[in-house]
């Protein structure tokens, strides 16, 4: 995961925007046009004059209210951006929607000026919130508002469209706040499907000796779902932080499937009380310390606290990964100075609780877990080696740090996301310590004698209904048979899988799996190694015990 704001150019353009319709719009109260920007800008600022008024308005001087007429009357009721842009005209505006009122938005709404707020009338929390509905095929993000101190959006929904009009790669989130500013505040908001790299993004503005430019936000109430999907590189977060000294508080997320609250360094920050579920999607990680940039590891006094992280239906990969290094290899820097604790994990999905590893002057207490460790390791990764299973505490690199007592230490915890639950590939570690192979690219029966995994270590799983699944080897693309009714070892040499190549997965107490037969209803034993693998054993003891990796 990487730190993904708008890109220089694209925040001073969209800045430029901003400024060129608070400028136009401002010029025509006070009977000037702003200077114009771009040619761009010029366009965008007529077309909105002549939405306010509905009337070419060159040269033509405004005496009324602060407020559009649209707001001035009341509510707003349902239209296009361009009815909530004209609203937000100067400092302290607000654009008052009317509940119930659907907005399509063609392009991104802007706050102009500082302490301008978007709103439903009544500040409702349920259906009634104005929905704010991206309609266009080319736009990600609805609501932008950096660099405006005081811009409150509170009490609306935000539709990113995603399911409509899909993806769109390296593209802003949703909704972005933040920049260099002061108390801002996103506030009840029912945010989803962004189609971007986040539901909502507070950036951290221009950042000075590891302290960002926005401090002191507020993101409370909140509710976030349905973030990207679980296929790589189309991951989207729920909240992503770096702004220091900001409450991110009693917000739920549901469905991200890259980090549901992601925190960069944001120093002098509380996340608190809030709570993270994987109900239909894998998530990578639930509340995420593993960021360096942009703050350059530093997170002093940023508390997380009073979490429930809750993998109900879906894998999380990892709950709280602390330090660069559960999120891949090579990073030599560490991130520093939080506070973990009395947080708490639920669910049967559980990958890796609590992980710590790359940090220093940290502290991890008070923290439960109740949930169920599940999830299969590759058999190797970036750091040459094989991580270690998941569980709730555990910790590598630490430094200077207090850990609650239950942590294990000098776990292998380095590029931690192979994991996965219902891996598609698989390699099988017999008790001798030794992966087993499809011997002679499969020509051969299968051994338990190979000390690393490679193509002839390698099968694809194809999961039937409850626990039996079959068996393909990658070498060669044959299904593995008990051969002859399992009476003779196991041989990858099926071109169809039937009865004999049906194997019934058993999953042990102690995180190993069993293979029985289908062809006889015997399991699997490798022999220690010493002869193939064959289907003739009644019960299931040390040799008929595999440690399963994903591929």
């Amino acid at each position: 995961m990487k730190l993904r704001p708008l890109s220089r150019q694209s925040r001073e353009a969209a800045r430029g925007r901003a400024a060129g319709v608070g400028a136009a719009v401002r010029g025509r109260r006070d009977g000037r046009l702003g200077s114009a920007g771009t040619p761009r800008t010029r366009r965008r600022s007529a077309l909105v004059i002549g939405t306010v008024l509905g009337m070419a308005v060159t040269g033509l001087t405004w005496f009324g209210p602060t407020t559009s007429p649209a707001s001035a009357a009341g509510c707003i009721s349902s239209g296009t951006d361009a009815d909530i842009t004209a609203a937000l005209v100067g400092p302290g505006d607000v654009a008052e929607l009317c509940p119930g009122a659907v907005f399509n938005l063609s392009k991104t709404i802007y706050f102009t000026a500082a302490q301008q707020r978007i709103e439903t009338q009544g500040l409702p929390t349920d259906g009634t919130r104005a929905i704010l509905r991206v309609a266009s095929p080319t736009l990600a993000m609805a609501v932008f508002g950096h660099d405006q101190s005081g811009a409150v959006l509170q009490n609306v929904e935000v539709d990113g469209s995603r399911p409509q009009y899909g993806r769109i790669p390296n593209s802003d989130a949703l909704i972005e706040m933040g920049g260099n500013s002061t108390g801002q505040a996103v506030r009840n908001v029912y945010a989803h499907h962004t189609r971007g790299w986040s539901d909502l993004h507070l950036f951290g503005g221009d950042s000075t000796g590891g302290v960002p430019g926005c401090q002191q936000a507020t993101l409370s109430g909140n509710l976030l779902t349905d973030a990207g999907t679980d296929a790589p590189d189309t991951w989207a977060d729920g909240i992503s932080l770096d702004c220091g000294n900001t409450l991110v508080e009693n917000n739920t997320i549901r469905d991200a499937t890259d980090g549901g609250i992601v925190i960069f360094g944001a120093p002098g920050s509380t996340v608190r009380n809030n709570t993270i579920i994987a109900a239909t999607q894998v998530m990578l990680g639930g509340i995420n310390m593993v960021d360096y940039g942009p703050a350059g590891g530093n997170y002093t006094d940023t508390v997380v606290s009073g979490n429930t992280i809750n993998a109900a239906g879906s894998l999380i990969k990892i709950a709280v990964p602390m330090g660069p290094l559960p999120w891949g290899c090579g990073s030599t820097v560490v991130n520093y100075g939080a506070t973990v604790t009395g947080n708490k994990l639920e669910g049967a999905h559980m990958g890796y609780g609590f992980v710590a590893n790359g940090v220093r002057d940290w502290t991890v207490t008070g923290n439960t877990d109740n949930s169920t460790h599940v999830g299969h390791v590759k058999g190797s990764n970036c750091s040459g080696s094989i991580a270690s299973a998941p569980s709730g505490f555990q910790s590598a690199s630490v430094s200077n740090s207090t850990l609650q007592s239950n942590f294990v230490p000098n776990q292998s915890l380095t590029s931690l996301l192979g994991l996965t639950e219902r891996p598609t590939t698989v390699s099988f570690k017999a008790n001798n310590g030794l992966f087993v192979t499809a011997e002679g690219a499969g020509t051969q029966p299968l051994i338990a004698n190979r000390a690393q995994v490679g193509p002839w270590e390698a099968f694809d799983v194809i999961y039937l209904s409850g626990d039996q699944v079959q068996l393909r080897a990658q070498v060669n693309g044959l299904f593995v048979t008990a051969e002859s009714a399992g009476t003779e070892p196991l041989i990858a040499n099926r071109t169809v899988a039937k009865g004999w190549e049906t194997f019934r997965m058993i999953k042990n107490s102690n995180g190993t799996v069993g293979l029985v037969a289908g062809a006889n209803n015997m399991y699997v034993t490798s022999n220690n190694g010493t002869a193939p693998l064959i289907a003739n054993r009644p019960a299931n003891n040390g040799w008929e015990k595999f440690t399963l990796y994903a591929y």
